[in-house]
């Protein structure tokens, strides 16, 4: 069963959810099916198109969730007054919470769709990507012209950097056949980002923060 707390109180629908995207990540698309759904939750076939129309609409709501999820942290923290560090931590962090609620189902389908002729999902995959990248490089592109970040990197090259190394997590998680979290301790993964980003000016506001959210 699904590692989640709590997970026998969840609706009938968030379950629905959660097995699939477990189903997803560790036995792949074709195991994706009515029937092993309903056999992991002890349920009918029947039972699962009372709240979902299709199979594929499940895979739409799993990257819905995600995208909406990350495109809204992106869009909230173009607008906060906050540092430009405090701005992208929140991402990442956000970022790293739905990628645990949805079992990093998404980077794992991304990598599917690749390779598939199936365009729906891969369009509305490669749309968030885009649009990510273009928030976050703006981001890091004020963070230079303010002395925060190295200025010798590349904004957009660095959102995607974020993007693979969240890729790499999953793809690690699931090559050493762990349970529980994905990213084990969210904090020290994005302090190592960080590290590598930072210029020495914004290394010190990012200790400031640090001891800030500590004391908190």
């Amino acid at each position: 069963m699904v590692n989640v707390k709590n997970f026998d109180n969840l609706p009938t629908k968030e379950k629905i959810l959660r097995v699939s995207a477990d189903i997803i990540v560790n036995e792949g698309l074709r195991k994706f099916t009515a029937r092993n759904v309903a056999e992991r939750l002890g349920i009918t076939d029947a039972a699962i198109f009372k709240h979902f129309k299709s199979m594929d609409d499940i895979i739409f709501e799993i990257i819905e969730r995600y995208v909406s999820r990350c495109s809204k942290s992106a869009d909230e923290a173009e607008k906060q007054e906050k540092s430009v560090i405090d701005r992208l931590y929140q991402i990442l962090k956000n970022h790293i919470k739905v990628l645990e609620e949805t079992k990093g189902a998404v980077p794992v389908l991304c990598f599917e769709f690749l390779r598939s002729e199936e365009k729906k999902f891969y369009t509305i995959l490669k749309e968030f990507i885009e649009d990510y990248k273009r928030k976050v490089g703006d981001l890091i592109r004020e963070g230079q012209s303010k002395g925060m970040i190295r200025k010798d990197i590349d904004p957009e090259g660095t959102a995607m950097l974020f993007i693979g190394l969240i890729q790499a997590k999953v793809f690690a998680y699931l090559l050493d056949g762990k349970k529980g979290k994905i990213v084990e301790d969210p904090e020290q993964f994005i302090s190592e980002i960080f590290y590598g980003i930072l210029d020495e000016k914004g290394k010190l506001e990012r200790k400031k923060e640090e001891v800030e959210i500590k004391t908190r």
